[in-house]
């Protein structure tokens, strides 16, 4: 059945929505990948604010159950707008119950929600599941408690006072499974038809969140917190032709304190975070708020803010123009803020009241697309580099959410992050340099050494083929580790290099090559739903390493005689590269008699590489297992 909540939910665009894996159009379940990515949010989130199960079996049973119950949170937190502990607090399910697994009242709507949550993949939620939940619903609405866990008599006076002051009771099914069997969905049916009549405040429908649904609300909970504010315009002037715009200056100190409260969620709709205090452009931000702050709205460019509401209040002769602003970002002017909220919080005697800004106020609704082109032509008009704009991209926004379930912070936008190494950080210049080894597309190799900047040009070829929509957290994580642990390999030989400086220079410049072909070696691991062990990969790559790069550097030799090149050389041209890792990887995948060889091996016109070989060569890599 389709769900009510799934049709009058809350507006979600595109590119919050998971893919599933389909059996068919009403049987839809959670890939592999997002049932890992699941877990890690239910076991981080909410399993630890759940009450103990009563009697504890040990073991995985525990773990299993409790993920389960963790999944009734979960959508309580992201119905009702609750935080996890108090979406954990009206969880009710333990091994023996009757079925209800949360009992939460949204005092707001005055609504009572029933949840019962399944969190079983593959599986149809069954009749039997229904049959107990409709007869905990029935003893519920008669509040008769007899035969309930102790989570539910722990809280029957609450729960007695909701069942008599809500106005709806909203009965919700959360599955991740195959749907639900036609027999369940009679069961819930009956039920809703036979207590509707002494109970009219039953909703005439229950509400079924399946695998869709849920992946919705697991992707929304890593999005930053919306941003609701006040500003007042000075000297304002305004527009509402197609959409209602508003012009003015601003007091610098009302958005210092919008920063301080709201941090990098003031900034997401902006292609960057906050660069830092050492750049020229924010070193200049501070030094004229700290000799000339009346002279700052005319030295600088000024900020631009997108709103999804705006609600305008009457003038104040002081303040100005007061603008209640829902849903608001600053999309340009990112710098100018946090540089000044810098200042203010190096200098607390300092005084930025005399500041002002030039400010644009633009509603932008919910237009996703529309923010965007906003965003990208204010942001043309100052120095930023064309790789900024993969900031735009939804797809990065999408990988930042799923490798923040992980534990991973994705720095996909521009920012200060010091320098210090952080081995859950990973930046968008590595993880494209780290996609491109493990494609089989052996040009990145050239692409890499020669023009790396053009693999985040978000409108090329080498870009749109990196950061798909079927990209997972876990293929980006583990390709980005594996090529860490490549590098440093790389370094280190390159420093016990013996022999001619041609080997040197190989291992110096042949950390993608040699990424290039040990990576096609670890693919069943990038396509697996499991971060990969740091102990372990090390441990289980360091015999292939020194075998691949004996390969690789018996391959450089033999061209080096021919092309009389030098090894950067080779490595920054296709023509030379190509061949080099094509007998890399044949001696390193033990493929010399491989009989199939001379037929992939044949030439296609138009081509712009054996597009046949080095697929047919990454087929043949032998699998290095034993890394997660």
């Amino acid at each position: 059945m389709q769900s009510r909540l799934g049709r009058e939910g809350r507006a979600n665009p595109k590119w919050w929505r998971f893919s599933v894996d389909s059996g068919s159009e009403s049987e839809l379940s959670l890939s592999s990948q997002q049932t890992a990515l699941l877990n890690a949010k239910l076991d981080a989130t909410f399993v630890p604010h759940l009450a103990p199960l009563l009697q504890p079996k040990g073991g995985a049973d525990d773990t299993v159950k409790n993920r389960s119950r963790a999944l009734a949170a979960l959508v309580i937190s992201a119905l009702c707008e609750v935080s996890p502990d108090e979406a954990s607090a009206s969880v009710v399910d333990d091994y023996d119950d009757y079925g209800i697994d949360a009992m939460h009242y949204h005092a707001s709507t005055t609504t009572l929600y029933l949840v019962q949550a399944k969190l079983k993949s593959g599986s149809q939620f069954t009749q039997t599941e229904a049959n107990a939940f409709c007869q905990g619903v029935r003893k519920l609405i008669r509040q008769d408690f007899a035969g309930f866990n102790e989570h539910v008599l722990r809280r029957q006076t609450a729960i007695e006072d909701a069942v008599e002051n809500c106005s709806r009771i909203e009965l919700v099914i959360v599955h991740v499974g195959a749907g639900m069997s036609a027999h369940a969905d009679g069961a819930l049916k009956q039920l809703i038809a036979e207590e509707k009549n002494d109970e009219e405040r039953l909703c005439s429908d229950y509400s079924e969140l399946g695998a869709d649904r849920v992946a919705i609300y697991l992707h929304d909970s890593g999005a930053d917190a919306r941003v609701d504010g006040t500003v007042h315009l000075k000297a304002s002037s305004y527009r509402d032709e197609g959409r209602k715009t508003y012009i003015g200056f601003v007091a610098l100190d009302r958005l210092v304190t919008l920063h301080k409260q709201f941090g990098k969620a003031l900034y997401t709709k902006n292609i960057r975070q906050h660069l830092g205090h050492k750049t020229d452009v924010n070193a200049a931000i501070r030094q004229t708020l700290a000799d000339r702050p009346r002279e700052f709205e005319h030295l600088n460019n000024g900020v631009t803010i997108l709103a999804e509401r705006i609600d305008p209040k009457n003038n104040n002769a002081h303040r100005g123009k007061r603008l209640d602003l829902t849903g608001l970002s600053i999309i340009n002017g990112a710098q100018t803020v946090a540089s000044a909220a810098g200042f203010v919080e190096d200098q607390p005697n300092a005084s930025i009241a005399d500041a002002y800004v030039p400010i644009t106020v633009i509603q932008a609704d919910l237009d996703h697309d529309f923010s965007k082109r906003v965003t990208r032509a204010r942001n043309h008009q100052n120095p930023v580099y064309s790789q900024n704009f993969a900031a735009l991209d939804d797809e990065q926004e999408r990988l930042r959410r799923e490798l923040a379930l992980l534990g991973v912070h994705y720095a996909y936008k521009p920012e200060a992050l010091g320098d210090a190494a952080d081995y859950n950080r990973v930046r968008i210049e590595e993880a494209a340099q780290a996609l491109a080894v493990v494609t089989r597309d052996p040009r990145f190799v050239v692409y890499l050494k020669k023009e790396p900047g053009q693999l985040l040009l978000v409108e090329g070829p080498s870009y749109k083929s990196l950061f798909t929509p079927s990209l997972t957290a876990f293929r980006l994580l583990n390709a980005v580790r594996f090529f860490r642990y490549v590098q440093a390999q790389m370094r280190i030989q390159e420093k016990a290099a013996a022999g001619t400086g041609y080997e040197r220079l190989t291992y110096k410049h042949g950390d993608y090559a040699i990424g290039f072909v040990l990576g096609k070696r670890i693919e069943s691991t990038l396509a697996g739903a499991t971060a990969v062990d740091p102990a372990r990969l090390s441990g289980a790559l360091s015999q292939p390493f020194d075998e691949a790069r004996q390969a690789l550097w018996n391959a450089v030799s033999a061209r080096l005689q021919q092309a009389d090149k030098g090894p950067l050389a080779i490595v920054r041209n296709v023509g030379e590269a190509l061949p080099v890792l094509r007998e890399a990887m044949i001696n390193h995948y033990n493929l010399h008699s491989d009989p199939a060889l001379p037929h992939v091996s044949i030439a296609v016109p138009g081509e712009l590489y054996p597009v046949k070989l080095y697929d047919y060569l990454a087929s043949k890599a032998p699998q290095i297992g034993g890394l997660t």
